[in-house]
């Protein structure tokens, strides 16, 4: 093996276990951002792709009908017709997103630092898989069918610009998988693995539901978009469990 080889399969090492200092992680959270939303951009679905998005959306539509549990519409319809539940709802879908990742990853890098390589692995590995799903199976969201009148979320990511500069990285027909529920998940299930014991704890386990609910209250998911998100996150897991035998992992977290 020479010294450049050896070298790069060193940085790669350290990279997979964030053996790092915070700045170098904060760069590769950055870097993997970019990617992940370029990425979702790349796959998004154009000219005949958006009627095919259009006609999953209705064979969605079809498929929870079948089981007895088409809701979106009810719900989405009850919560515009009720303000402080509209609030609640687009706040909750902007903030327990993003600022989740942010404190999932500030917190675990800070209080659980031996966790955090596989959990970020995980994270970033569920996300990568969900790209996936956006290329094989384009879907409107219920916001651009007659099953939803309109996204509050949008709004409130209009304030600071941030709807206007993110545009051109959006994929409108990314609702398959749902990783606003997908990571709310993950991030639930990690945070409730790595507290101590204690009654309290079992709160978080509300956060992937809760999540679920706002993403159709605001009609920009279908309740199976969520089922996909578990599946992402599953799927990453299977990735990433092997891969981490030898790591400190969340899911084999001993206080």
């Amino acid at each position: 093996m020479t010294v450049a080889t050896r070298t790069r399969t060193d940085f790669v090492s350290r990279a997979w276990r964030a053996d790092w200092p915070i700045w170098a992680e904060v760069l590769c959270f950055l870097a993997l951002m970019v990617i992940y939303e370029l990425l979702r951009g790349l796959v998004a679905p154009s000219g005949p792709g958006i009627d095919t998005a259009f006609g999953n959306a209705a064979d969605i539509v079809d498929a929870e009908e079948a089981l007895g549990l088409f809701v979106e519409a009810d719900i989405h319809e009850w919560t515009m017709a009720n303000p402080v539940v509209e609030f609640l709802a687009t706040w909750y879908y902007t903030l327990a997103y993003v600022g989740g990742y942010v404190f999932m990853f500030t917190w675990t890098w800070f209080f659980r630092r031996r966790y955090f390589a596989a959990f970020r692995n995980w994270f970033w590995t569920s996300s990568m898989v969900a790209v996936i799903g956006y290329w094989l199976y384009p879907l409107a969201p219920p916001r651009f069918t007659e099953h939803g009148r309109e996204d509050p979320t949008a709004e409130a990511l209009r304030l600071g610009g941030a709807l206007d500069w993110f545009q051109v990285f959006r994929n409108e027909y990314a609702a398959m998988p749902s990783m606003h529920c997908g990571l709310a998940l993950l991030m639930g299930l990690s945070l409730f693995w790595m507290l101590k014991p204690s009654p309290w704890r079992w709160l978080i386990l509300t956060w992937p539901p809760i999540m679920i609910f706002a993403v159709m209250a605001t009609a920009n998911h279908w309740w199976l978009d969520a089922v996909g998100g578990a599946v992402a996150v599953g799927l990453g897991l299977l990735i990433v469990a092997p891969l981490t035998r030898t790591m400190p992992a969340p899911w084999r977290y001993r206080p």
